[in-house]
Order: C-alpha cells, then structure tokens, then sequence
C-alpha cells in the first residue's frame, strides 16, 4: 500500500466519489476544485484528495450525470456502509479506461475480483483516471521500456548509417520491425532535410517513453509548448515544405489548414506532419495502438503515403468493438439473472457477424452464481464503463455492433431499460 495514504472515513464521500488522506497537512485552508482531482483541507487541516469514480465524468458536476449514473449511485446508497476493499474495488473499476493497452486482462481481473469480492494486493494498472490512489499496482506490458529504448536505438543507429545486418545481429527480435523501416525509409545517405527533421521529432517524446527523464512537465513542454525543440522542428519543416503551420492533428486548425492546401502530395505531408506533432496522445505511451502509430510515423516519413498496404486498418478498433460488446452483453444478461446456457444457444441462431461466446463465458465464471446486492452493484458499474457511458469511445466503436444485434432482437440495456421502465423487447 502507498504509504500515508488512506481512504476517508465512508460516510464523508457521496456515491460516485472517492477520497483518500495523503498523508500531508496544510495550516492553510485549501479548497482546490481540479480535474480530475480536487484537494482540500478537512477541520483539522489533514489534506484530501477527492475523484469521481464514474471514468471521465468531472468533479461537482452531478447535473451531467445522466439516468443510469443516478439510478446506480441509489443501488450504492442502498447498501449502507461499506468496507475498504470493497471501496477500493469500486475505485479500480472507475480508473479502467478502454484505450489501456491491457484489455482484456484487466477487465477479467476486475470481473474476478467482483465475483470474489475483492482486488488483489497489486492488480493490474488499468488506466490513466486516478488509478491506484491507496494502493500499488503493476503493469500489464512486460519488457516495455525496454522495447521503447530498442526502437529508438535502430532508428539513431540508422541515421548513424550502421548497416541494418549489423542491428539485426543486436536486436534479433526486432528483425521484422528492422526490414520494415530499412525498406521503407530506404539508404540513409538519401533521405531528404525535411525526413530528417521528421525522424528527430518523432523521437522528441523518446525521452519519456524510455524513462531516461522522468520530469513528465519539461518533456511535455519541450514537445508540445511554445518555445520547445518541438515547436522549433515544426517551425522549421513547415517553412522548408512550403505547409500551413503545423498543429496536432486532433486541432481545429489542422482540420482547417488541410483543406486549405491545394495539391495532394501537400496535404498528405502535412497530414503526417501533424500525426507526428500529435505524439502518442502527446506522451501517453500507455495507448493500445502505440507501437502501430510509432511504425506508421516511420512508414510515413519513408514513402509520404498514410496508409501501410500490408496492415489491414481497423483491427483494433475491430477487435476492441468485439471485446466490449461481448461482455457488456454477458453482463447485461448476468444481471437479469438469465443462465448463460440459454443465451448461448439463442446466440448460436443469429448471424452477429461474430461468436462473443468468449467474453460471455468469462462474465458467467468470473462472477459466479451468488448475487449479493453488492456484486450487483458492483457488476452494474462495470456493465455502465464497458458499455461506453464513462469512455464515449467505447459506446462509438460498439454502436454499428449493437444496431445490428437490435435487429435481431438483441440488446445491452435490457437489464437498464427494465429497471427504467422501459419495454425493449429484447432477449
């Protein structure tokens, strides 16, 4: 456990909140509203923390907390006091964010804990909203740093001109990624001013991701602000190439500069420019798709073309839309107390386009038999992350699948829309 860190006594904290004593005290007052941690001074000047356990939903905002938040918190109430563990299995089902690169290991660690009743010493991290805020965790990506510290290796050895059978000799299990960037970027000595410039930005964010600097706010500053070597290589490439100025790609104003360019070849550079400004969502090296974006920026800089003709697009997003759908709808039916057998059978009759057996299996072992009020209550926030009401991207990506499963007389909320009032007609 983080030392001097504790929970707040249960009956100071509303349902959908939690809070911990950091272990300081202030003889100054404070009462810092932040996202998406407020700190704050009790009467006796011990300094809070205080989060909302409902993923991305801000501090002191309960007016934006729509039907199914309300109608869960009332299920919390309803139980009365609760224990510790029970708290900080609530909290840890809270900080799971669905880019996290360790889905679904740590969705089924969170439905197993649910089904026993409580977390174990160190589970896994789970994501980047207030995870772990009393307790330690581990990582879910083994050998991590030491993959980010191999790629940048190869590509400063490569601007070094060393040979690439020499690197492959090094870094033997990085062979295939070594072709792939010798192919496309070709022989050093050709590359042009501007995909050198490009090469050292990419790498800017390196720094982080290798943990050789562990001052997260000068790396940042350094990338992405004013005044940084980042803005500094924009600047410069953006000038060289003749493009707009140069903005991550998730900006209005790239959105607008890109339409603003006339020739093709233009508006693709600049595209690419502007994915490499974007960084890893900056420096959030914890995002599933990092390692594809990092060799798209090398593909990118080699051949000037977006897309990679031997990576089929949209797997991920594929995968993780299959991933959600499954177990929200094995949650969905645990909760209306349906038996799995039956489910699966009924499955077995319609064409979804794929077979979520898998991830129904898992709810059913994981959660069990039993149903305690508080594993319900438990299992319904779960369902409420997972079915995209905490993470908005995660009801996007599921949308097309639910559509179809409705018109086939399936759906995720059944177990919601009853409670509500609401007759779906589901199954």
């Amino acid at each position: 456990m983080k030392a001097n860190r504790r929970p707040v006594p249960y009956d100071t904290v509303s349902p959908g909140y939690e809070a911990v004593y950091t272990g300081e005290e202030s003889a100054k007052h404070i009462q810092e509203d932040g996202w998406p941690i407020s700190r704050f001074t009790d009467d006796e000047g011990k300094i809070i923390e205080q989060w909302s356990v409902w993923t991305w939903t801000p501090q002191n905002r309960e007016e934006a907390w729509g039907e199914q938040i309300r109608y869960i918190n009332k299920m919390q109430a309803a139980l009365g006091p609760l224990d510790d563990e029970t708290r900080r299995l609530r909290a840890h089902i809270g900080s799971l964010v669905l880019c996290e690169p360790g889905i679904p290991v740590t969705i089924d660690e969170l439905m197993n804990a649910t089904g026993q009743g409580y977390l174990g010493e160190q589970p896994f991290h789970n994501g980047c909203w207030c995870c772990s805020m009393w307790w330690d965790s581990q990582g879910t990506q083994p050998r991590h740093t030491e993959i980010m510290q191999t790629i940048e290796d190869c590509l400063t050895s490569y601007l070094e001109g060393i040979s690439l059978e020499n690197l492959v000799g090094r870094f033997p299990h990085a062979e295939g990624f070594l072709r792939r960037t010798f192919d496309w970027l070709g022989p050093v000595n050709s590359l042009s001013e501007i995909q050198e410039l490009l090469i050292e930005r990419m790498l800017l964010p390196f720094e982080i991701f290798t943990r050789r600097n562990l001052d997260t706010n000068a790396v940042y500053k350094n990338c992405f602000e004013d005044g940084g070597r980042g803005q500094q290589l924009d600047t410069k490439i953006s000038r060289k190439a003749g493009l707009p100025k140069i903005y991550p790609d998730y900006r209005l104003e790239f959105r607008e500069n890109l339409q603003s360019i006339p020739e093709p070849e233009k508006q693709e550079l600049y595209r690419i420019c502007c994915s490499i400004a974007h960084g890893l969502h900056e420096l959030s090296d914890c995002h599933h798709s990092m390692y594809r974006w990092i060799e798209n920026w090398i593909h990118e800089i080699g051949t000037g073309k977006w897309e990679i003709a031997t990576r089929k697009s949209g797997t991920e997003r594929e995968r993780l839309a299959r991933l959600l759908f499954g177990y929200t709808l094995g949650l969905d039916k645990w909760l209306m107390g349906n038996p799995m057998q039956f489910l699966l059978l009924d499955l077995g009759h319609l064409d979804l386009g794929f077979d979520p057996k898998n991830e129904i299996l898992r709810v059913y072992a994981y959660l069990g038999e039993g149903k305690t009020p508080v594993k319900e209550w438990l299992a319904a926030c779960l369902w409420h992350n997972l079915s995209g009401g905490g993470n908005p991207r995660g009801w996007v990506i599921q949308q097309p699948l639910n559509e179809r499963a409705k018109q086939l007389g399936i759906s995720t909320h059944e177990w919601m829309d009853s409670t509500m009032g609401k007759d779906t007609g589901s199954r």
